[in-house]
């Protein structure tokens, strides 16, 4: 079973802002300031979207982004297709971004948090790379006209 990472959760939260729009159209809907939106997508800040959040924003835009990518993982299809892949991407990205701010937070950089930071960048070029595979497997859908 896989890990929950904050930083997916972010990332896909942040994929939901966009999908509605804009951070200040997602703020309007969830009753908070723009640079509340900016802290929940950050992964700088500890702070994470509630429930209620991600399922007014999920309502807003008509279909579920966070909570069917969580689903995914849970039901075993995280690994088929390519929207899993697009979210399994995201996932590495966000983690990666996560390392690199933590091996800086303190302005010095030790030999230990070089590997870790260089370690999530092969993972995350390593997602990328099954994303990209993924959507070069897609085919267009034939519609049958009667």
């Amino acid at each position: 079973m896989q890990k929950f990472e904050p930083s997916e959760l972010k990332a896909l939260f942040g994929q939901l802002v966009d999908a509605v729009g804009t951070q200040e159209a997602a703020a309007t809907f969830l009753g908070v300031s723009r640079q509340r939106i900016g802290q929940l997508i950050s992964t700088g800040t500890g702070d994470l979207p509630t429930f209620a959040q991600v399922f007014k924003l999920e309502q807003v835009v008509g279909h579920s982004i966070v909570f069917a990518a969580f689903a995914r993982r849970v039901d075993g299809e995280a690994g088929k297709g390519a929207l899993a892949a697009s979210v399994a991407s995201t996932a590495a990205a966000s983690h990666a971004l996560s390392v690199v701010h933590a091996a800086k937070a303190d302005g010095v950089l030790e030999s230990q948090e070089i590997e870790a930071v260089r370690n999530a960048a092969r993972e995350n070029l390593e997602a990328a790379q099954r994303q990209f595979d993924e959507t070069m497997a897609l085919r267009p859908t034939l519609r049958v006209v009667a």
